[in-house]
């Protein structure tokens, strides 16, 4: 895809796709400049940041009247993309050739890694696909490379989105709060977020070594297991154990303390999960909200996770009650995550399980024995999405607990000293976490009755 005027409006509509018009009505109310010195992937950049603002719901006379009052908000953000993307080469239905990639194929792989949208391929571009072509022909099954990929554009998405999004709410909104703006504000924030985009790569790359390192021990861990176990027939099973853990009571709990409080509570927690699970051999899979999955070889060590995770809980002197199910079987490897029975019917145990309660099914049962625990039968359980009852056991550490309170109010559980406000309502001596509690208390005291009747731990 050539021009004779790479610097006109028609190049710049051949590149990105966007009709001749359009450019035109952008161009006539200066939302493009005609700048023929400015580099091409930056005026691409711009023609793409354009269209996505206004896909976005902003129509392009109030962009350009934004430009008009703040500045120039758009290049400036396209002068930082385009200087990643590089030159244009080839439409993207090209690249396939010129790769000698199966056109489908690399299509398949856009889509997958988010790229789809795509309309023309840098020299990066290019190099990617040749490594593509590479793996495919040494054999490696285009299912599994599209899975790898997958994950790879959704993680690195990931990293970059906090990396940008956390920057913003807690630096550039600060400024604003106290009275920057205009392109005053938009200037102190590149100047402030050069050091962070000088660390993100450097320090993407040094966690990547990280994780190269604790996946090939887990992968030495699976060859020295061939001995004892037999291949699966089926691509990509093998045998896991899964332990799902969350906070009793968070919902209520977040509408007393406040989302800020309850934030403060969810980091505390995170810390105290993956603490566990770097001393038992385990893998945060997931986290959503208050609720966490883990990975584990066997029973054994999800157990012994379990029981230090709530050890951990139960000594902090202001922490919520926590809920624990585990469950050991054969499930299936995609895309960083697992798929299978044995996780459904681990997170349902889970759900059944009550305060301070961890409960596990027999197959993680039979797996405790080198664990000083003691095991209680729970009995069957209908649980939900199983045809049939599942029999449980609860385990409790043998280790002596300290006594707990609970403000009735949020749930939180306090060691006697930490209660920051009580009283004597109807004979009895209530504790709270906080003032905002004790107000809540006593505006409908009737409403947290039912909790005060609940036995301290």
């Amino acid at each position: 895809m050539t021009s004779e005027h790479p610097s006109s409006v028609e190049e710049l509509s051949l590149w990105t796709g966007e009709p001749l018009a359009e450019l035109l009505l952008w161009q006539s109310i200066g939302l493009l400049p005609d700048a023929p010195t400015i580099p091409l992937p930056q005026r691409l950049e711009r023609v793409r940041l354009i269209r996505f603002a206004v896909q976005r719901g902003y129509e392009p006379q109030h962009l350009a009247e934004i430009a008009s009052a703040h500045g120039d908000m758009i290049g400036h953000f396209a002068e930082q993309i385009g200087a990643m993307v590089g030159e244009p080469v080839c439409s993207a239905a090209e690249a396939a050739e010129r790769a000698g990639v199966d056109p489908s194929l690399l299509e398949r792989l856009g889509v997958a890694s988010g790229l789809g949208d795509q309309p023309f391929a840098v020299e990066a571009d290019l190099r990617l696909a040749a490594l593509l072509k590479t793996v495919v022909d040494l054999g490696l099954p285009s299912e599994v490379l599209t899975q790898m990929l997958r994950v790879i554009a959704d993680s690195t998405y990931k990293i970059a989105d906090a990396g940008s999004r956390l920057f913003h709410l807690h630096v550039h909104e600060q400024m604003r709060t106290a009275g920057a703006g205009g392109i005053e504000l938009l200037s102190r924030t590149m100047d402030s977020a050069g050091p962070l985009l000088g660390l993100v790569e450097p320090a993407v790359m040094y966690y990547h070594q990280k994780a190269w390192q604790r996946a090939l021990r887990e992968d030495m861990m699976l060859h020295l297991a061939e001995d004892s176990t037999m291949p699966s027939g089926m691509p990509g099973e093998f045998t896991r154990a899964f332990l799902f853990i969350d906070l009793a009571g968070f919902t209520p709990m977040t509408e007393a303390m406040g989302d800020a409080a309850s934030a403060e509570v969810i980091d505390r927690f995170s810390k105290l999960v993956r603490d566990g699970a770097g001393h038992c051999s385990g893998q945060v899979i997931k986290q959503m909200g208050d609720a966490f999955m883990l990975v584990f070889t066997d029973g054994y060590f999800a157990g012994r996770c379990g029981l230090a995770i709530q050890q951990s809980a139960r000594a902090e002197t202001r922490f919520p009650a926590l809920r624990l199910g585990a469950h050991v079987g054969p499930v299936l490897y995609r895309e960083g995550d697992y798929l299978g029975t044995a996780v459904n019917t681990a997170a349902r145990v889970a759900a059944v399980a009550t305060r301070h309660q961890f409960l596990v099914t027999d197959a993680v049962r039979a797996q405790l024995d080198r664990l000083d625990v003691e095991i209680i039968d729970a009995g069957a359980r209908a649980l939900k999405g199983l045809a049939d009852p599942v029999q449980l056991f609860e385990l409790r550490s043998l280790d002596s607990e300290r006594p707990k309170v609970v403000d009735p109010v949020c749930g939180m559980e306090l060691d006697e000293g930490s209660a920051e406000a009580n009283l004597i309502w109807q004979g009895l001596r209530v504790l709270l976490c906080s003032e905002q509690c004790l107000r809540r208390f006593l505006d409908e005291p009737n409403k947290y009755e039912s909790a005060l009747a609940e036995p301290t731990t």
